[in-house]
């Protein structure tokens, strides 16, 4: 009976993890597999409760080399497991040599080189349907790394290319009001302000289609601000917001280019909110204020109309707040 329930028990475990590392690495709709979420999502609540938010140069910046190294690890030992419970149930295994009967531990050692590939060869199965399914363990193991060293580049180039969003948002400016004030030339917006968010529109969308096949993302703490794509896009939002409803109507740039910032900033927030493991975060922050952008000459909208927009903009806006927060940052704020 014990027998049976540990082949049944190896079975479900190695299932689960080839599973949940199919689901990981080449699924780009559904996110991380259920273990994976789990596993990552409490390593980081951990983490982000542990260290404080906002400060530039904390541990947190490991989190995301620590994060990945936990979930290929937690592939390998569990897969490992699984296969050590099978052939344990099985009785199978014995030294090749002598043909006595292998321990536990020596059969634990036969499931991690078996499914290691390494063919060491002092212990084999007795039987043939179980030589067949040592077989298919190695077959596994490597099926397995190939997925994880994949993977683990993969997130390495999104890594990448969220640093660079943010930075282009940075180099725009690091709060709202700076962004906009910035792309203001005295007499309008400038075209080559337009066509940055022209661009930056196709960069959000697909750093939130990377956030969506790998989840994991949101976890990568980058340990600056400048590179905290979180925070540039709430950036981002804000200024589009300000050039949407606070700045008069015959200034703003055309709403071709803003919109779709938007947008793309609205599925960014979604795909983040759906993907990772988020808590509670307060209300929207504050209205951005105008004052700055008066001393440097922008046209204003009527400040009334702006309040409302702005209070119609609160559910967004407390969204991409959530995510800022959770991400280990704060909000984007001018001074």
């Amino acid at each position: 009976m014990l027998a049976a329930v540990e082949i049944i028990a190896g079975a479900v475990l190695v299932v689960l993890v080839l599973v949940d590392a199919l689901v990981t690495t080449l699924s780009v709709s559904t996110g991380a597999g259920p273990l994976t979420s789990r596993v990552t999502g409490a390593l980081w609540r951990l983490l982000r409760w542990r260290h404080p938010r906002g400060r530039e140069g904390t541990p947190l910046r490991f989190s995301g080399v620590l994060l990945l190294t936990v979930t290929a690890s937690t592939w390998v030992l569990l897969l490992w497991a699984g296969w050590s419970l099978l052939f344990v149930g099985s009785g199978a295994v014995v030294n090749s040599t002598t043909g006595r009967a292998a321990g536990v531990l020596d059969t634990v050692y036969f499931a991690g080189f078996s499914t290691a590939t390494l063919g060491v060869g002092d212990y084999t199965a007795n039987q043939p349907g179980w030589r067949l399914l040592a077989a298919v363990a190695g077959f596994t193991g490597f099926l397995l790394i190939t997925l994880a060293v994949t993977y683990l580049l993969s997130v390495v180039q999104a890594v990448v290319a969220s640093r660079a969003l943010a930075m282009h948002v940075f180099a725009l400016g690091a709060h709202p009001q700076e962004v906009v004030a910035r792309g203001w030339n005295g007499e309008r917006f400038s075209s080559a302000f337009v066509q940055h968010l022209v661009s930056l529109s196709s960069e959000v969308a697909q750093v939130a289609e990377q956030h969506l096949a790998y989840p994991v993302l949101h976890y990568c703490h980058t340990g600056k601000a400048a590179a905290a794509a979180s925070r540039a896009v709430a950036t981002l939002d804000e200024a589009m917001l300000i050039l949407s409803a606070g700045v008069a109507a015959d200034a703003r740039p055309d709403g071709s280019a803003v919109a779709p910032v938007r947008e793309a900033v609205s599925g960014y927030a979604q795909t983040v909110a759906a993907t990772s493991a988020l808590v509670p975060t307060p209300d929207a922050p504050d209205a951005p204020a105008l004052t700055a952008l008066a001393e440097a000459g922008v046209p204003l909208a009527d400040s009334r109309s702006f309040e409302q927009a702005v209070r119609a903009e609160a559910d967004r806006r407390a969204g991409l707040r959530r995510v800022v927060d959770n991400s280990g940052w704060t909000w984007p704020r001018a001074g």
